[in-house]
């Protein structure tokens, strides 16, 4: 990370997607083009949080935010299928009042490709990150079951 960037300004942002709040960072001067910066499952907003510093002190204003049901993020009664993140990643384009460039990763980069396929006028552009065109049913059924068997008690250690 630059120095410049060690010194940029964060400001957090609350941004309204339906029946959530998603919370989000911003860095640079809000009249630079907008980049959303959006993680993975499991992940926050932080997760882009160098590189979004980066990225505002070189002359963008660069956006992390935290998808719903994660972070500082509402949890939603109605549920998280991938037209639920699709919506949150149009709301966050109307919050900013003009179509920002998408980097996202692996759940990021497919709620910005479903928004796009939405709303394409709502995107300047979209890097994918880790997203595959394809779902493996195998691998998203041990994701799956994964988090259902930790869903109650957490992890069983610190390790």
């Amino acid at each position: 990370m630059s120095n410049d960037a060690t010194n940029a300004q964060r400001e957090t942002l609350k941004i309204p997607s339906g029946d959530v709040t998603m919370v989000a960072d911003a860095y640079g001067d809000p009249a630079d083009p907008p980049v959303v910066l959006l993680h993975g499952g499991g992940q926050t907003r932080h997760s882009w949080g160098s590189t979004a510093a980066d990225l505002g002190a070189k002359d963008w204003y660069a956006v992390t935010v935290d998808l719903r049901g994660h972070g500082e993020s509402g949890w939603s009664p109605d549920g998280y299928g991938l037209d639920r993140f699709a919506g949150d990643v149009t709301c966050v384009a109307d919050f900013l009042g003009r179509p920002p460039v998408y980097v996202g990763a692996s759940l990021g980069g497919n709620a910005s490709l479903a928004a796009i396929g939405l709303r394409p006028d709502r995107a300047l552009g979209l890097v994918l990150v880790d997203v595959s065109p394809f779902l493996q049913p195998a691998g998203t059924s041990r994701i799956r079951d994964f988090m259902v068997s930790h869903a109650e008690t957490g992890f069983g250690t610190l390790e």
